[in-house]
């Protein structure tokens, strides 16, 4: 009895799933993209000395405007720790990402989406200020303080 060649099933279906991968006139509808953030500058304070006026400036009119921006302070604890905080505005509030290396209290990454951005005076002085921010998700806190 003559063999028939055996047929392979690996072509068929070749055709019929690089058929159905073929582009379609249908559009999928996405979320607009984000516009850039401006870079409003980095500071690095240590004993007081860094504190960088204009930069805080630049991002507490972005968030007043709602123009995406970002500013990043770095601060040193007594001991020498550095504490990170990354504040980037968008156009639908405030992402604070806080990086902590301070080895008396939680170190880690630790990421803030938050709705409120206050301008708050730095103790001890009359031309310096924070940010207290609120309503936020994510981090473990719903509001947090950014000296």
């Amino acid at each position: 009895m003559p063999r028939l060649p055996r047929r392979s099933l690996a072509a068929p279906a070749f055709v019929l799933l690089a058929s159905s991968c073929a582009s379609t006139s249908d559009k999928v509808e996405s979320a607009p993209p984000e516009p850039p953030l401006k870079p409003c500058g980095t500071e690095v304070v240590r004993r007081g000395d860094g504190y960088d006026g204009a930069a805080r400036e630049c991002i507490w009119q972005a968030y007043k405007d709602r123009e995406p921006a970002v500013f990043t302070t770095t601060r040193y604890t007594i001991e020498g720790d550095p504490i990170t905080y990354r504040l980037e505005v968008t156009l639908t509030g405030v992402v604070v990402v806080v990086n902590s290396k301070d080895r008396y209290a939680q170190q880690g990454t630790f990421r803030h989406t938050c709705r409120n951005l206050e301008r708050i005076a730095q103790d001890g002085t009359e031309n310096r200020f924070g940010f207290a921010l609120s309503a936020c998700a994510g981090g473990g806190a719903d509001r947090f303080a950014v000296p």
